[in-house]
């Protein structure tokens, strides 16, 4: 499998690890397609990129951060509680991502 097939695949594999509680939840399906094409687009992102001053493993975690930042601010109204849940699922699936390029690639 070449690198880029298998950020694609690492990318529908955390994503769609991310949008099943969302769907049991009965979150909108808005919700579900942003949250899933998030991370998936994080991974293919982090397979390809190298932030400086970061070791390996963080560098997952912090391209989800910087990817979430605008999710952040759209939850800053009414669902204040929804973001610190954001910030661990985009702390925990970074770190995932960055774990599966380090030694799957």
């Amino acid at each position: 499998m070449d690198h880029f097939t298998l950020s694609l695949a690492v990318g529908v594999v955390v994503g769609a690890l991310d949008v099943i509680p969302m769907i049991f939840q009965r979150l909108p399906a808005r919700s579900c397609f942003s949250a899933f094409f998030i991370f998936f687009f994080a991974a293919v992102i982090v397979f390809y990129s190298d932030l400086p001053y970061l070791p390996w493993w963080a560098d997952g975690m912090g391209v989800t951060l910087m990817l979430m930042i605008p999710v952040l601010f759209t939850f800053s109204g009414k669902e204040r509680k929804a973001i610190p849940v954001v910030l661990f699922n985009a702390l925990l699936f970074g770190f995932l991502i960055s774990v599966a390029e380090r030694y799957l690639a």
